[in-house]
Protein backbone atom coordinates (compact mmCIF):
# COMPACT_ATOMS: atom_id res chain seq x y z
CA UNK A 1 0.00 0.00 0.00
CA UNK A 2 2.85 2.42 0.77
CA UNK A 3 4.07 2.29 -2.82
CA UNK A 4 0.96 4.24 -3.87
CA UNK A 5 1.34 7.06 -1.36
CA UNK A 6 4.33 8.86 -2.95
CA UNK A 7 4.64 11.80 -5.31
CA UNK A 8 3.60 11.98 -8.95
CA UNK A 9 7.17 11.05 -9.90
CA UNK A 10 6.90 7.83 -7.91
CA UNK A 11 3.66 6.99 -9.72
CA UNK A 12 5.23 7.69 -13.08
CA UNK A 13 8.05 5.28 -12.24
CA UNK A 14 5.68 2.36 -11.53
CA UNK A 15 6.20 -0.86 -13.40
CA UNK A 16 3.29 -2.13 -15.57
CA UNK A 17 2.41 -4.64 -12.86
CA UNK A 18 2.49 -1.91 -10.23
CA UNK A 19 0.34 0.35 -12.42
CA UNK A 20 -2.21 -2.41 -12.87
CA UNK A 21 -2.35 -2.94 -9.13
CA UNK A 22 -2.73 0.83 -8.65
CA UNK A 23 -5.63 0.98 -11.15
CA UNK A 24 -7.34 -1.96 -9.50
CA UNK A 25 -7.02 -0.43 -6.04
CA UNK A 26 -8.12 2.98 -7.30
CA UNK A 27 -11.23 1.55 -8.99
CA UNK A 28 -12.13 -0.45 -5.89
CA UNK A 29 -11.87 2.60 -3.64
CA UNK A 30 -13.92 4.62 -6.11
CA UNK A 31 -16.64 1.99 -6.38
CA UNK A 32 -16.75 1.45 -2.62
CA UNK A 33 -17.37 5.16 -2.03
CA UNK A 34 -19.58 6.07 -5.00
CA UNK A 35 -23.30 6.53 -4.43
CA UNK A 36 -23.86 6.55 -8.18
CA UNK A 37 -24.89 3.37 -9.98
CA UNK A 38 -21.68 2.13 -11.61
CA UNK A 39 -21.10 -1.44 -12.70
CA UNK A 40 -18.82 -3.69 -14.73
CA UNK A 41 -20.04 -6.81 -16.52
CA UNK A 42 -18.30 -9.65 -18.32
CA UNK A 43 -19.06 -10.95 -21.79
CA UNK A 44 -22.07 -12.88 -20.44
CA UNK A 45 -23.47 -9.71 -18.84
CA UNK A 46 -22.66 -10.97 -15.34
CA UNK A 47 -21.76 -8.35 -12.76
CA UNK A 48 -18.05 -8.49 -11.89
CA UNK A 49 -17.80 -5.25 -9.95
CA UNK A 50 -20.40 -2.69 -8.79
CA UNK A 51 -20.44 0.57 -6.89
CA UNK A 52 -21.86 0.87 -3.40
CA UNK A 53 -24.78 2.85 -4.85
CA UNK A 54 -25.56 0.07 -7.33
CA UNK A 55 -25.58 -2.58 -4.60
CA UNK A 56 -27.78 -0.46 -2.35
CA UNK A 57 -30.22 0.12 -5.20
CA UNK A 58 -30.69 -3.64 -5.45
CA UNK A 59 -30.70 -4.06 -1.66
CA UNK A 60 -27.63 -6.27 -1.70
CA UNK A 61 -23.98 -6.01 -0.73
CA UNK A 62 -21.35 -5.44 -3.35
CA UNK A 63 -20.08 -8.99 -2.95
CA UNK A 64 -23.61 -10.39 -3.31
CA UNK A 65 -23.96 -8.66 -6.65
CA UNK A 66 -20.95 -10.46 -8.18
CA UNK A 67 -22.04 -13.12 -10.67
CA UNK A 68 -25.67 -11.96 -10.88
CA UNK A 69 -27.33 -10.84 -14.10
CA UNK A 70 -30.21 -8.49 -14.79
CA UNK A 71 -32.44 -11.56 -14.98
CA UNK A 72 -31.83 -11.99 -11.23
CA UNK A 73 -32.78 -8.38 -10.50
CA UNK A 74 -35.45 -7.17 -12.96
CA UNK A 75 -38.47 -8.54 -14.72
CA UNK A 76 -37.81 -10.61 -17.84
CA UNK A 77 -38.72 -7.94 -20.40
CA UNK A 78 -36.37 -5.38 -18.90
CA UNK A 79 -33.57 -7.91 -18.45
CA UNK A 80 -33.85 -9.04 -22.08
CA UNK A 81 -33.65 -5.46 -23.35
CA UNK A 82 -30.56 -4.72 -21.20
CA UNK A 83 -28.86 -7.96 -22.29
CA UNK A 84 -29.53 -7.16 -25.96
CA UNK A 85 -28.01 -3.68 -25.56
CA UNK A 86 -24.87 -5.04 -23.90
CA UNK A 87 -24.37 -7.80 -26.45
CA UNK A 88 -24.67 -5.22 -29.23
CA UNK A 89 -22.01 -3.07 -27.53
CA UNK A 90 -19.71 -6.10 -27.25
CA UNK A 91 -20.32 -6.98 -30.90
CA UNK A 92 -19.88 -3.49 -32.35
CA UNK A 93 -17.74 -1.74 -29.77
CA UNK A 94 -20.10 1.25 -29.92
CA UNK A 95 -21.33 2.87 -26.72
CA UNK A 96 -24.92 3.67 -25.79
CA UNK A 97 -25.13 7.12 -24.21
CA UNK A 98 -27.93 8.54 -22.03
CA UNK A 99 -30.56 6.00 -22.92
CA UNK A 100 -33.63 6.50 -20.73
CA UNK A 101 -35.48 3.39 -19.71
CA UNK A 102 -38.01 2.25 -17.18
CA UNK A 103 -36.85 -0.19 -14.54
CA UNK A 104 -39.62 -2.44 -13.29
CA UNK A 105 -39.33 -3.80 -9.78
CA UNK A 106 -41.19 -6.43 -7.86
CA UNK A 107 -42.80 -5.06 -4.71
CA UNK A 108 -41.82 -1.40 -5.19
CA UNK A 109 -42.56 1.42 -7.62
CA UNK A 110 -40.91 1.47 -11.01
CA UNK A 111 -38.08 3.92 -11.60
CA UNK A 112 -36.63 5.65 -14.64
CA UNK A 113 -32.88 5.88 -15.30
CA UNK A 114 -30.63 7.47 -17.88
CA UNK A 115 -27.90 4.92 -18.64
CA UNK A 116 -24.66 5.15 -20.54
CA UNK A 117 -22.93 1.85 -21.40
CA UNK A 118 -19.46 1.42 -22.88
CA UNK A 119 -17.29 -1.46 -24.08
CA UNK A 120 -14.66 -2.47 -21.47
CA UNK A 121 -11.30 -3.34 -23.02
CA UNK A 122 -8.13 -4.96 -21.68
CA UNK A 123 -4.70 -3.34 -22.24
CA UNK A 124 -4.53 -5.00 -25.65
CA UNK A 125 -7.82 -3.36 -26.70
CA UNK A 126 -9.81 -6.56 -26.62
CA UNK A 127 -13.39 -6.14 -25.39
CA UNK A 128 -13.78 -8.16 -22.21
CA UNK A 129 -17.15 -6.85 -21.10
CA UNK A 130 -19.09 -3.66 -20.52
CA UNK A 131 -19.31 -1.01 -17.88
CA UNK A 132 -22.13 1.43 -17.28
CA UNK A 133 -23.21 4.45 -15.32
CA UNK A 134 -26.88 5.11 -14.52
CA UNK A 135 -28.57 8.19 -13.13
CA UNK A 136 -32.00 8.08 -11.50
CA UNK A 137 -34.22 10.47 -13.48
CA UNK A 138 -37.51 9.32 -11.97
CA UNK A 139 -38.42 12.73 -10.56
CA UNK A 140 -37.79 14.47 -13.84
CA UNK A 141 -39.66 11.85 -15.87
CA UNK A 142 -42.62 11.88 -13.48
CA UNK A 143 -42.63 15.68 -13.57
CA UNK A 144 -42.58 15.62 -17.37
CA UNK A 145 -45.35 13.02 -17.42
CA UNK A 146 -47.41 15.08 -14.99
CA UNK A 147 -46.77 18.17 -17.08
CA UNK A 148 -47.85 16.31 -20.20
CA UNK A 149 -50.91 14.96 -18.39
CA UNK A 150 -51.84 18.44 -17.22
CA UNK A 151 -51.31 19.79 -20.73
CA UNK A 152 -53.62 17.11 -22.15
CA UNK A 153 -56.13 17.74 -19.37
CA UNK A 154 -55.97 21.47 -20.08
CA UNK A 155 -56.50 20.85 -23.77
CA UNK A 156 -59.43 18.55 -22.97
CA UNK A 157 -60.86 21.13 -20.57
CA UNK A 158 -60.49 23.88 -23.15
CA UNK A 159 -62.20 21.72 -25.75
CA UNK A 160 -64.99 20.94 -23.30
CA UNK A 161 -65.33 24.61 -22.39
CA UNK A 162 -65.63 25.48 -26.07
CA UNK A 163 -68.22 22.74 -26.51
CA UNK A 164 -70.17 23.95 -23.46
CA UNK A 165 -69.86 27.53 -24.66
CA UNK A 166 -71.19 26.52 -28.08
CA UNK A 167 -74.03 24.58 -26.47
CA UNK A 168 -74.84 27.47 -24.16
CA UNK A 169 -74.74 29.88 -27.08
CA UNK A 170 -77.10 27.60 -29.00
CA UNK A 171 -79.47 27.46 -26.02
CA UNK A 172 -79.36 31.22 -25.49
CA UNK A 173 -79.81 32.00 -29.18
CA UNK A 174 -82.60 29.47 -29.63
CA UNK A 175 -84.48 30.13 -26.40
CA UNK A 176 -87.85 31.87 -26.58
CA UNK A 177 -87.26 33.13 -23.03
CA UNK A 178 -85.47 36.41 -22.47
CA UNK A 179 -82.13 35.89 -20.70
CA UNK A 180 -80.23 38.97 -19.55
CA UNK A 181 -77.36 40.04 -17.28
CA UNK A 182 -77.34 43.31 -15.35
CA UNK A 183 -74.50 45.04 -13.53
CA UNK A 184 -74.75 46.59 -10.07
CA UNK A 185 -76.14 49.81 -11.57
CA UNK A 186 -78.98 47.81 -13.24
CA UNK A 187 -77.42 48.33 -16.67
CA UNK A 188 -77.50 45.65 -19.34
CA UNK A 189 -74.36 43.56 -19.79
CA UNK A 190 -75.93 40.91 -22.04
CA UNK A 191 -79.27 39.96 -23.56
CA UNK A 192 -80.10 37.07 -25.88
CA UNK A 193 -81.91 37.37 -29.26
CA UNK A 194 -85.34 36.72 -27.70
CA UNK A 195 -84.71 39.65 -25.36
CA UNK A 196 -83.63 41.84 -28.25
CA UNK A 197 -86.94 41.09 -29.98
CA UNK A 198 -88.93 41.82 -26.82
CA UNK A 199 -87.10 45.10 -26.18
CA UNK A 200 -87.00 46.06 -29.85
CA UNK A 201 -83.29 46.89 -29.54
CA UNK A 202 -80.01 45.11 -30.29
CA UNK A 203 -77.51 44.18 -27.59
CA UNK A 204 -75.11 46.92 -28.67
CA UNK A 205 -77.97 49.42 -28.26
CA UNK A 206 -78.89 48.05 -24.82
CA UNK A 207 -75.45 47.55 -23.28
CA UNK A 208 -74.75 49.91 -20.35
CA UNK A 209 -78.32 51.24 -20.41
CA UNK A 210 -81.07 50.56 -17.86
CA UNK A 211 -84.66 49.49 -18.47
CA UNK A 212 -85.75 52.93 -17.31
CA UNK A 213 -83.50 54.53 -19.92
CA UNK A 214 -84.95 52.41 -22.73
CA UNK A 215 -88.52 53.28 -21.75
CA UNK A 216 -89.93 50.34 -19.78
CA UNK A 217 -93.47 51.20 -18.68
CA UNK A 218 -93.64 52.85 -15.28
CA UNK A 219 -95.99 50.36 -13.62
CA UNK A 220 -93.57 47.54 -14.54
CA UNK A 221 -90.52 49.49 -13.33
CA UNK A 222 -92.22 49.89 -9.94
CA UNK A 223 -91.93 46.10 -9.52
CA UNK A 224 -88.80 45.48 -11.58
CA UNK A 225 -86.20 47.84 -10.16
CA UNK A 226 -86.84 47.09 -6.44
CA UNK A 227 -86.63 43.35 -7.17
CA UNK A 228 -83.25 43.76 -8.92
CA UNK A 229 -81.92 45.82 -6.02
CA UNK A 230 -83.09 43.24 -3.46
CA UNK A 231 -81.19 40.49 -5.28
CA UNK A 232 -78.04 42.64 -5.31
CA UNK A 233 -78.42 43.48 -1.62
CA UNK A 234 -79.28 40.00 -0.31
CA UNK A 235 -77.93 37.60 -2.94
CA UNK A 236 -81.22 35.70 -2.73
CA UNK A 237 -83.35 34.88 -5.81
CA UNK A 238 -86.59 36.72 -6.56
CA UNK A 239 -89.70 36.01 -8.64
CA UNK A 240 -91.43 38.89 -10.45
CA UNK A 241 -94.64 38.98 -12.48
CA UNK A 242 -95.56 42.04 -14.52
CA UNK A 243 -97.43 43.00 -17.65
CA UNK A 244 -96.46 45.22 -20.55
CA UNK A 245 -98.67 46.82 -23.14
CA UNK A 246 -98.15 45.14 -26.50
CA UNK A 247 -98.24 47.99 -29.00
CA UNK A 248 -98.64 45.61 -31.95
CA UNK A 249 -101.85 44.10 -30.58
CA UNK A 250 -102.90 46.90 -28.21
CA UNK A 251 -103.25 44.25 -25.52
CA UNK A 252 -101.35 43.16 -22.44
CA UNK A 253 -98.58 40.59 -22.35
CA UNK A 254 -97.79 39.01 -19.00
CA UNK A 255 -94.24 38.03 -18.06
CA UNK A 256 -92.73 35.96 -15.24
CA UNK A 257 -89.08 36.56 -14.34
CA UNK A 258 -86.68 34.60 -12.15
CA UNK A 259 -83.87 36.77 -10.81
CA UNK A 260 -80.64 35.36 -9.37
CA UNK A 261 -77.39 36.89 -8.16
CA UNK A 262 -74.56 37.02 -10.72
CA UNK A 263 -71.41 36.20 -8.74
CA UNK A 264 -67.69 36.38 -9.46
CA UNK A 265 -65.55 33.25 -8.74
CA UNK A 266 -64.88 34.54 -5.22
CA UNK A 267 -68.61 34.68 -4.49
CA UNK A 268 -69.14 38.46 -4.48
CA UNK A 269 -72.33 39.66 -6.18
CA UNK A 270 -71.47 41.60 -9.35
CA UNK A 271 -74.94 41.87 -10.85
CA UNK A 272 -78.18 40.04 -11.59
CA UNK A 273 -79.15 37.23 -13.98
CA UNK A 274 -82.72 37.43 -15.28
CA UNK A 275 -84.73 34.78 -17.10
CA UNK A 276 -88.10 36.06 -18.35
CA UNK A 277 -90.90 33.99 -19.87
CA UNK A 278 -94.08 35.16 -21.58
CA UNK A 279 -96.96 33.71 -19.52
CA UNK A 280 -99.82 35.51 -21.26
CA UNK A 281 -101.49 32.27 -22.35
CA UNK A 282 -101.18 30.89 -18.82
CA UNK A 283 -102.66 34.08 -17.37
CA UNK A 284 -105.56 33.94 -19.81
CA UNK A 285 -106.16 30.32 -18.86
CA UNK A 286 -106.06 31.23 -15.16
CA UNK A 287 -108.49 34.07 -15.75
CA UNK A 288 -110.78 31.74 -17.69
CA UNK A 289 -110.70 29.20 -14.86
CA UNK A 290 -111.34 31.92 -12.28
CA UNK A 291 -114.26 33.18 -14.37
CA UNK A 292 -115.68 29.67 -14.65
CA UNK A 293 -115.39 29.24 -10.89
CA UNK A 294 -117.44 32.42 -10.33
CA UNK A 295 -119.90 32.31 -13.22
CA UNK A 296 -122.73 30.16 -14.51
CA UNK A 297 -121.58 28.04 -17.43
CA UNK A 298 -124.87 28.34 -19.34
CA UNK A 299 -125.68 32.06 -19.13
CA UNK A 300 -122.30 33.57 -18.19
CA UNK A 301 -123.95 35.32 -15.23
CA UNK A 302 -122.46 35.39 -11.74
CA UNK A 303 -123.04 32.13 -9.86
CA UNK A 304 -124.19 31.69 -6.26
CA UNK A 305 -120.63 31.90 -4.87
CA UNK A 306 -119.88 35.21 -6.58
CA UNK A 307 -123.34 36.56 -5.72
CA UNK A 308 -122.96 35.89 -1.99
CA UNK A 309 -119.49 37.43 -1.99
CA UNK A 310 -120.81 40.50 -3.83
CA UNK A 311 -123.72 40.91 -1.37
CA UNK A 312 -121.28 40.66 1.54
CA UNK A 313 -119.09 43.41 0.07
CA UNK A 314 -122.14 45.60 -0.62
CA UNK A 315 -123.27 45.27 3.00
CA UNK A 316 -119.78 46.18 4.25
CA UNK A 317 -119.90 49.38 2.17
CA UNK A 318 -122.98 50.48 4.12
CA UNK A 319 -120.65 51.21 7.06
CA UNK A 320 -118.98 53.94 5.01
CA UNK A 321 -121.91 55.14 2.90
CA UNK A 322 -125.40 54.51 4.36
CA UNK A 323 -128.05 53.89 1.69
CA UNK A 324 -130.61 51.30 0.56
CA UNK A 325 -129.80 48.06 -1.27
CA UNK A 326 -132.42 45.84 -2.84
CA UNK A 327 -132.20 42.18 -3.86
CA UNK A 328 -134.59 40.87 -6.53
CA UNK A 329 -135.34 37.14 -6.66
CA UNK A 330 -136.70 35.88 -10.02
CA UNK A 331 -138.29 32.48 -10.65
CA UNK A 332 -139.54 31.48 -14.13
CA UNK A 333 -143.17 30.34 -14.00
CA UNK A 334 -143.96 26.78 -15.08
CA UNK A 335 -140.48 26.24 -16.48
CA UNK A 336 -140.73 22.47 -16.00
CA UNK A 337 -143.53 22.32 -18.55
CA UNK A 338 -141.33 24.19 -21.06
CA UNK A 339 -138.61 21.56 -20.64
CA UNK A 340 -141.14 18.74 -20.87
CA UNK A 341 -142.79 20.18 -23.98
CA UNK A 342 -139.87 21.55 -25.96
CA UNK A 343 -136.90 19.64 -24.52
CA UNK A 344 -134.01 20.67 -22.32
CA UNK A 345 -131.97 22.18 -25.15
CA UNK A 346 -134.81 24.55 -25.98
CA UNK A 347 -135.32 25.19 -22.28
CA UNK A 348 -131.66 26.20 -21.94
CA UNK A 349 -132.08 28.67 -24.81
CA UNK A 350 -135.08 30.18 -23.03
CA UNK A 351 -133.00 30.65 -19.88
CA UNK A 352 -130.19 32.30 -21.85
CA UNK A 353 -132.62 34.75 -23.44
CA UNK A 354 -134.24 35.59 -20.10
CA UNK A 355 -130.76 36.16 -18.62
CA UNK A 356 -130.02 38.57 -21.48
CA UNK A 357 -133.26 40.46 -20.80
CA UNK A 358 -132.39 40.88 -17.12
CA UNK A 359 -128.86 42.02 -17.97
CA UNK A 360 -130.25 44.51 -20.47
CA UNK A 361 -132.47 46.10 -17.81
CA UNK A 362 -129.85 46.12 -15.04
CA UNK A 363 -127.61 49.10 -14.42
CA UNK A 364 -123.86 48.87 -15.10
CA UNK A 365 -123.03 48.41 -11.39
CA UNK A 366 -125.85 45.95 -10.68
CA UNK A 367 -125.07 42.25 -10.27
CA UNK A 368 -127.17 39.71 -12.19
CA UNK A 369 -126.74 36.09 -11.10
CA UNK A 370 -128.20 32.67 -11.79
CA UNK A 371 -128.63 30.52 -8.71
CA UNK A 372 -129.38 27.41 -10.72
CA UNK A 373 -132.32 25.93 -12.58
CA UNK A 374 -134.80 28.69 -13.39
CA UNK A 375 -133.85 31.04 -10.52
CA UNK A 376 -132.14 34.40 -11.02
CA UNK A 377 -131.12 37.17 -8.62
CA UNK A 378 -130.38 40.86 -9.25
CA UNK A 379 -128.57 43.01 -6.65
CA UNK A 380 -129.15 46.75 -7.03
CA UNK A 381 -127.13 49.01 -4.76
CA UNK A 382 -128.16 52.54 -3.79
CA UNK A 383 -131.84 52.60 -4.80
CA UNK A 384 -133.54 55.89 -4.02
CA UNK A 385 -136.96 54.88 -2.64
CA UNK A 386 -139.76 52.31 -2.64
CA UNK A 387 -141.25 53.69 -5.83
CA UNK A 388 -137.93 53.15 -7.57
CA UNK A 389 -137.83 49.56 -6.34
CA UNK A 390 -141.37 48.87 -7.53
CA UNK A 391 -140.60 50.38 -10.92
CA UNK A 392 -137.58 48.11 -11.35
CA UNK A 393 -139.55 45.04 -10.25
CA UNK A 394 -142.43 45.80 -12.61
CA UNK A 395 -140.03 46.27 -15.54
CA UNK A 396 -138.43 42.90 -14.78
CA UNK A 397 -141.87 41.22 -14.81
CA UNK A 398 -142.83 42.93 -18.06
CA UNK A 399 -139.58 42.06 -19.84
CA UNK A 400 -139.67 38.43 -18.75
CA UNK A 401 -143.29 37.97 -19.87
CA UNK A 402 -142.45 38.66 -23.51
CA UNK A 403 -142.80 35.40 -25.52
CA UNK A 404 -139.63 33.53 -26.45
CA UNK A 405 -139.20 33.36 -30.21
CA UNK A 406 -136.72 31.24 -32.15
CA UNK A 407 -137.45 30.96 -35.85
CA UNK A 408 -140.96 29.55 -36.15
CA UNK A 409 -141.08 28.55 -32.48
CA UNK A 410 -142.87 30.80 -29.99
CA UNK A 411 -143.02 29.96 -26.29
CA UNK A 412 -145.08 31.88 -23.77
CA UNK A 413 -143.05 32.67 -20.66
CA UNK A 414 -143.46 34.65 -17.46
CA UNK A 415 -141.73 35.05 -14.11
CA UNK A 416 -142.55 35.81 -10.50
CA UNK A 417 -140.31 38.44 -8.90
CA UNK A 418 -139.80 39.19 -5.21
CA UNK A 419 -137.57 41.76 -3.54
CA UNK A 420 -136.12 42.56 -0.13
CA UNK A 421 -134.46 45.83 0.94
CA UNK A 422 -131.88 46.67 3.58
CA UNK A 423 -129.82 49.58 4.83
CA UNK A 424 -128.40 47.60 7.77
CA UNK A 425 -124.69 46.72 7.45
CA UNK A 426 -125.23 44.01 10.06
CA UNK A 427 -127.52 42.10 7.71
CA UNK A 428 -126.26 38.79 6.41
CA UNK A 429 -126.23 37.83 2.71
CA UNK A 430 -128.14 34.62 3.40
CA UNK A 431 -130.83 36.48 5.37
CA UNK A 432 -131.31 39.04 2.60
CA UNK A 433 -131.51 36.27 -0.01
CA UNK A 434 -134.01 34.34 2.13
CA UNK A 435 -136.26 37.39 2.47
CA UNK A 436 -136.19 38.04 -1.28
CA UNK A 437 -136.99 34.36 -1.91
CA UNK A 438 -139.95 34.64 0.46
CA UNK A 439 -141.24 37.70 -1.41
CA UNK A 440 -140.96 35.81 -4.72
CA UNK A 441 -142.94 32.92 -3.21
CA UNK A 442 -145.73 35.32 -2.27
CA UNK A 443 -145.77 36.67 -5.84
CA UNK A 444 -146.07 33.12 -7.17
CA UNK A 445 -148.77 32.27 -4.61
CA UNK A 446 -150.75 35.35 -5.61
CA UNK A 447 -151.01 34.21 -9.23
CA UNK A 448 -147.51 34.36 -10.77
CA UNK A 449 -146.25 36.83 -13.39
CA UNK A 450 -146.08 39.66 -10.84
CA UNK A 451 -143.78 41.53 -8.45
CA UNK A 452 -143.92 41.51 -4.66
CA UNK A 453 -141.81 43.63 -2.26
CA UNK A 454 -141.11 42.11 1.13
CA UNK A 455 -141.70 44.51 4.04
CA UNK A 456 -139.03 44.51 6.78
Amino acid sequence: MEMFEGSKESVDSLTPADASAFDDLYSRNLLNAAEEVIYFKDLESRFVRVSLGCAQLHRRTQDEMIGLTDFDLFDVSHARAAFADEQEIIRTGEAVVNKEERERWSGRPDTWVASSKFPFRDPDGTITGTFGISRDVTRRVLAEQESARLALATQATNRRLKEVEAQLRSVLDGSTDTIARYDLALRYRYINPAGERLRGLRLDQLRRRTDREIGMQEHALALWEPALRRVIATGRPEQVEFWLTDESSEGQRWHHTTLAADREPGGAVVGVLASTRDITELKLAEQALAHQAMHDHLTGLANRHLLMKTIEQALERLHRAPRQHVLFFVDVDNFKSINDTYGHDRGDKVLVQLADRLTGLARRDDTVARLGGDEFVVLCEGVSNLAHVRDIGDRFVAALSEPYRDGTTTIEVSASVGAAMTDDPASSPSDLLSRADGAMYLAKTNGRNQFHLRDG
